[in-house]
C-alpha cells in the first residue's frame, strides 16, 4: 500500500498550504490549483494532468484503492484527513471528500497552429470566474480544442472558475497570451477569426465558420478592444429585438459555439 499521511490538525502546514490555493497568488507560486470530487479527480487524471497531492476521507481511501496507486506512481502525496479539514481547506460546507491538487498545465500559441481544423475561443478581459468556467465547460460539450485567455481574463485555475467547469477543465488546453502575442502569431496562421460586435451588420446564422476558427468574445462590460476588434477577419451580432442590450457572456459564447458547430456535432 502507497504511504498515506494522516493529517488531523488544522494547524498542519499541509493544510494551511492547501488552504492558501484559493488565492492566486499563491496558486501561481506553486504552479498548482485545487481540484474537488472524485469524479473531477479521476478526470484529471484520466487526461494526462500531473496530480502533486491528494486528500481524503478514511472511507475514500478504503475504496479508492485503484485511485491511490495511480497518483502515487505519478510522485503524488497522499493525504489522509476528516471532512472537517478538507472543508476547511475548501472554504465550503458539506465538501466534497476527495480533493485532488494538479499542477498547472499552460500551453503555447504553437498548440494552436498544431490542432489543425479545430475551433478555439479567444476570451478578452474576462473577469467573472463562474462565467469562464461555464465557457470552459460548454467548450467542451462542443469539442473545441481550447481557450485563448487575453488581456486581464481572470484565473481558469482559480476554485470558482474550475468548479463552474464541471471537470471540463481536464479536456480544454489553455493559453495565456497578451494580445500583441495573438496579433504577431496569427499572420502565419490559416484560419480566421470571428468576433461577437454590437456594429456588426452579419446576422451570427448567416456567417461562415469554417475551420480553422478562432471565436473571440470581450467582456460583458466593454466588448472587445479595438486591437482585437481589428484583428477579426468578420464580426457578427446575435439578435436582441427585446429590451436588454446584452447577454450573459457564457449565455452568448454558447450560442455561438452550437452555431459554430451546427451540422459537425
Amino acid at each position: 500500500m502507497p504511504q498515506i499521511k494522516p493529517i488531523s490538525s488544522p494547524a498542519n502546514p499541509v493544510v494551511k498550504q492547501l488552504k492558501s490555493l484559493a488565492v492566486k497568488k499563491y496558486r501561481d507560486e506553486a504552479g498548482v490549483f485545487l481540484v474537488e470530487g472524485l469524479r473531477h479527480v479521476e478526470d484529471m487524471l484520466a487526461a494526462g494532468w500531473t496530480p502533486a497531492a491528494l486528500a481524503l476521507t478514511a472511507p475514500e481511501i478504503a475504496e479508492n484503492e485503484g485511485l491511490i496507486h495511480t497518483a502515487t506512481a505519478l510522485q503524488a502525496e497522499i493525504y489522509d484527513m476528516p471532512a472537517a479539514l478538507l472543508s476547511r481547506i475548501t472554504g465550503r460546507d458539506n465538501t466534497q471528500p476527495v480533493i485532488g491538487v494538479f499542477k498547472q498545465d499552460w500551453h503555447g500559441l504553437q498548440t494552436v497552429s498544431d490542432s489543425g481544423a479545430a475551433l478555439w475561443l479567444l476570451l478578452e478581459d474576462i473577469r467573472d470566474p463562474g462565467n469562464l468556467g461555464t465557457v470552459i465547460r460548454t467548450a467542451d460539450a462542443v469539442g473545441a480544442a481550447g481557450i485563448i485567455l487575453a488581456g486581464q481574463t481572470c484565473d481558469a485555475f482559480s476554485p470558482e472558475a474550475v468548479r463552474a467547469s464541471m471537470g471540463s477543465i481536464a479536456r480544454v488546453k489553455l493559453i495565456r497570451a497578451t494580445i500583441n502575442d495573438v496579433d504577431g502569431w496569427r499572420r502565419g496562421w490559416p484560419g480566421r477569426i470571428v468576433g461577437t460586435h454590437l456594429r456588426a451588420d452579419t446576422d451570427y446564422r448567416a456567417a461562415d465558420y469554417a475551420l480553422p476558427l478562432i471565436l473571440a468574445m470581450g467582456s460583458e462590460q466593454s466588448g472587445m478592444s479595438d486591437a482585437l476588434t481589428d484583428m477579426c477577419h468578420n464580426l457578427v451580432k446575435i439578435p436582441m429585438p427585446g429590451g436588454t442590450e446584452s447577454l450573459n457572456l457564457a449565455v452568448s459564447t454558447g450560442i455561438m459555439l452550437y452555431e459554430i458547430s451546427r451540422g459537425r456535432i
